[in-house]
């Protein structure tokens, strides 16, 4: 299997949160997710980093439903 992209990503999320995949799609770096946090009242405290290797991190925003939304940096 060939790497994803970001855009697929967005594209699988839209089958299920389309209102929150048309949001980050316009994302491009962890400041676009933290300034949509602080804009939609998200708790900055619900915003966790999980470090995968020296250049690889997720972002992790808990949502009010209970659910992870992950972000994948390096």
């Amino acid at each position: 299997m060939g790497e994803w992209s970001y855009d697929d990503h967005v594209q699988g999320l839209s089958t299920t949160h389309p209102a929150l995949a048309e949001t980050v799609r316009r994302f491009s770096s962890i400041r676009h997710a933290i300034d949509w946090m602080q804009e939609t009242g998200l708790p900055l405290g619900s915003l966790d980093m999980v470090t995968q290797d020296e250049f690889s991190h997720d972002a992790l925003v808990a949502l009010p439903t209970g659910e992870l939304l992950s972000f994948g940096m390096t």
